[in-house]
């Protein structure tokens, strides 16, 4: 009954573990859902048991489109759907889809971590009244739930503050803003949640890119600062040298997951795999592999394209920004060659947001005074 609380299983192995549990008590569950919310209020599932099949729905826009979902965000309390049959939805699509999984009565529980609302936990079962009957029991069933999301969720956040706290006590600087980190990972999850909604990859994964994009050019923290902070074009000497840094990512984070025994094997090929591959082209002539086509990890294509963008709109000590109409031809110019095309086609879809990330995590840029 308890083996869910096992901390060696992968989070989605615990909720399994977990849901086959409730269902042994309760027969007439169908299956849960959690849902992560993005920057724009769409929900996307991280999680769903393997009763729905495809009937509960990859991404779900935004909430604001809900009462229901609305309230319980801003009540902090769950909401509960009686009887889907009767019940009038704002989102018909989804309301039919549910249906067609047997799915009657309903309920949805906020996630919050540190009073953040982070997503939504629903929980589906084939029969009207059932939760509304067994409320407590839900409620507390819904907060086991949301303490095993929000402890990977810090889990994840812990990860990142060590890495950085090793970067830091052994003097390597971090090369990149935290404004330049946190847009690539949301370009990263706007490409990635327009792949999960065409059927190539599911929202777990998307997760795992968002939280870990951000790692893609750790190994430059072991690049000479000569080399690194250059504003000369490189000698090929020196392009050889900078050249290496995904290997010296690799080995570095390597290193820290030895010294804190971090064994998510499947997060850790995530993240290997896109410090590793994110300068492979898709015509196979990057490096450090020299991988081509879909032999590239999806995960190392969807940063590639994410990280080029950010890099082209922004500023830097030897450019000025491009223009998002520059950045859109330079980026139809490389589909094929440079970049895997689904992920041209996912960003080309979504270039107004890109813009609107732009302006929410902006860089300050230092401007000297003269005396």
């Amino acid at each position: 009954m308890y083996s869910f609380l096992n901390s060696t299983h992968t989070l989605n192995e615990r909720l399994n573990l977990f849901t086959a549990s409730v269902k042994n008590l309760y027969p007439e569950i169908i299956g849960i859902a959690v849902t992560r919310i993005d920057e724009d209020d769409n929900l996307y599932s991280v999680y769903r048991s393997p009763d729905y099949g495809d009937n509960f729905p990859t991404f779900i826009s935004s909430i604001s489109r809900s009462p229901r979902l609305n309230k319980m965000r801003s009540s902090l309390e769950p909401s509960i759907i009686d009887n889907m049959l009767s019940h009038q939805s704002s989102v018909k699509k989804i309301h039919l889809r549910l249906l067609q999984s047997n799915c009657i009565s309903s309920m949805a529980c906020p996630i919050y971590t540190n009073d953040t609302f982070i997503g939504v936990l629903f929980i589906n079962a084939k029969v009207k009244d059932f939760f509304s009957e067994k409320v407590n029991y839900f409620t507390t069933f819904s907060i086991l739930i949301t303490l095993l999301i929000t402890d990977n969720f810090n889990n994840k956040k812990a990860f990142h503050s060590i890495v950085k706290t090793v970067l830091l006590l052994s003097h390597h600087k971090d090369p990149e803003t935290q404004n330049h980190l946190k847009r690539v990972a949301e370009y990263s999850r706007l490409i990635g949640l327009y792949l999960a909604r065409r059927g190539k990859c599911n929202g777990d994964f998307v997760e795992s890119v968002y939280h870990f994009s951000d790692m893609h050019d750790i190994g430059k923290s072991l690049i000479p600062e000569d080399i690194l902070y250059s504003t000369e074009i490189y000698t090929d000497e020196e392009r050889a040298v900078m050249n290496q840094h995904p290997d010296l990512g690799c080995q570095l984070l390597s290193n820290i997951l030895t010294t804190f025994k971090y064994d998510n094997n499947q997060e850790l090929n995530t993240i290997l795999n896109i410090i590793r591959h994110h300068h492979e082209r898709y015509d196979g002539n990057g490096y450090p592999d020299k991988l081509k086509g879909t032999d590239i990890p999806l995960e190392a294509r969807i940063v590639t394209v994410a990280d080029v963008i950010d890099a082209l709109l922004s500023h830097r000590p030897y450019k000025q920004p491009w223009s998002i109409e520059d950045v859109e031809l330079y980026l139809i110019n490389g589909s094929g060659t440079l970049f895997d095309p689904l992920c041209i086609d996912a960003i080309l879809h979504s270039l107004n947001k890109v813009t609107l990330i732009q302006q929410r995590y902006p860089d300050v840029i230092e401007e000297t005074v003269p005396l």
